[in-house]
């Protein structure tokens, strides 16, 4: 039996949110009132790492914030420029991205702009938690995803 969602969580294994920076929460939490486009539950996140089969290096840290905010309607230029300037410079020492791993973090904003399914950042998640992880790939599109994500490692 295909694993689901929900299972593949638990065995993720995801930081809890009072494990994050204050200064990481500010910009990638979408409850901050200074959240970037792609700004995403912590949960929700983990989930991508999941459906885009990524694990935790900061690498794939990288391409999974890249590929949420290129996701995001909403997206501006100035979103990417901040991003980038915070999270090489002023993001506590084991968050900053160093310039490969922000190769990873333009890989990934390249692949979701180009998703046809958008904002997954605000998709509710509970209701395929069930699901099989293949299902929720196909329902959400992003099966050819999978492959160009794992191409650059």
């Amino acid at each position: 039996m295909a694993e689901s969602l929900r299972h593949a969580y638990r065995r993720f294994g995801g930081m809890k949110q009072s494990e994050v920076p204050w200064l990481v929460w500010l910009l990638e939490n979408p409850d901050s009132p200074l959240a970037l486009a792609g700004a995403i539950p912590l949960k929700e996140h983990d989930y991508l790492h999941i459906l885009l089969n990524r694990g935790k290096s900061p690498d794939d840290e990288a391409f999974i914030i890249g590929f949420t905010m290129g996701n995001d309607i909403h997206l501006n230029k100035i979103h990417i420029w901040i991003f980038k300037r915070v999270v090489r410079f002023l993001y506590p020492t084991d968050y900053r991205l160093t310039l490969k791993q922000l190769e990873s973090f333009d890989l990934g904003l390249q692949l979701g702009k180009q998703l046809p399914t958008k904002n997954l950042c605000r998709f509710d998640y509970s209701s395929v938690e069930s699901w099989s992880v293949d299902r929720v790939r196909a329902i959400l599109h992003l099966n050819p995803m999978v492959s160009l994500a794992k191409s650059d490692r």
